[in-house]
């Protein structure tokens, strides 16, 4: 099961990096050091997903109660799947509501251009962090396996496609995020205005973002970043979170 999620995994991420490159939405900026840079950031995340997110939420499905192991295979997988989504949208949400959280999770939002590689882009401290709290949520719920590792390639893929570049019609990209995470719902979450960056939080599903009053519309323009600051080299981005608020 591994080795083909593995491979549908990266055969999109594939497509999505190629699609952006025949249709982009955007033109594309003339500097490579951001590509360069979120491909570091990339190594360094994949590394401590590797490393500690992985076992920890593995380790967490085989300890914790196994209070739902008499359900049937795929109203668990389905239920793990919606509880492993609704758990994002709220760590998601705290990431930008809590200043500890926020700290690491900016580094994310300087990306002042947004393709695939954006969505590699993440400080190994907020990976950490995650790891624990949603092994908690694991252990708890008693969240199994191969929704874990379902959930997680599920994540890769939807955030390759909505950070992308690609250009679709509107027609489409409405259509989409009715239900889905598209590229332009997730573009207004990169918009370097507050109101906006904090808004727009689903991975998966956009029907959280509705629920819980969180749903923006908004016209992109192709700018992004955080309010107030710009983007920075690599060594000083995995610096950030410990310097100044």
């Amino acid at each position: 099961m591994t080795g083909i999620l593995t491979g549908v995994t990266v055969a999109l991420l594939a497509g999505w990096f190629l699609w952006e490159r025949l249709r982009p939405a955007f033109p594309w900026p003339s500097s490579r050091a951001r590509l360069l840079r979120n491909a570091m950031l990339g190594v360094v995340g994949f590394g401590t997903t590797f490393l500690v997110v992985t076992p920890v939420s593995l380790g967490a499905a085989e300890i914790g109660p196994a209070w739902r192991e008499a359900w049937p295979m795929w109203l668990r997988l389905g239920t793990d799947i919606l509880l492993l989504e609704f758990y994002i949208y709220w760590w998601h949400r705290a990431n930008h509501e809590v200043p500890l959280l926020w700290r690491f999770h900016r580094v994310h939002h300087y990306d002042e251009f947004l393709d695939v590689t954006s969505a590699l882009r993440f400080h190994p401290g907020e990976v950490i962090l995650s790891a624990f709290v949603r092994g908690l949520w694991v252990l708890a719920l008693d969240i199994s396996i191969p929704a874990i590792l379902l959930f997680d390639a599920l994540v890769i893929i939807a955030a390759g496609f909505h950070h992308s570049n690609v250009m679709l019609r509107e027609k489409t990209d409405d259509a989409i995020r009715k239900v889905i995470v598209s590229p332009h719902h997730h573009r207004i979450h990169h918009i370097p205005e507050r109101r906006y960056t904090d808004s727009n939080y689903g991975t998966l599903f956009t029907f959280w973002d509705r629920f819980f009053g969180t749903y923006r519309e908004a016209d992109t323009r192709g700018q992004y970043g955080v309010e107030g600051t710009h983007d920075a080299p690599f060594g000083q981005l995995m610096k950030d979170p410990f310097g100044k608020a």
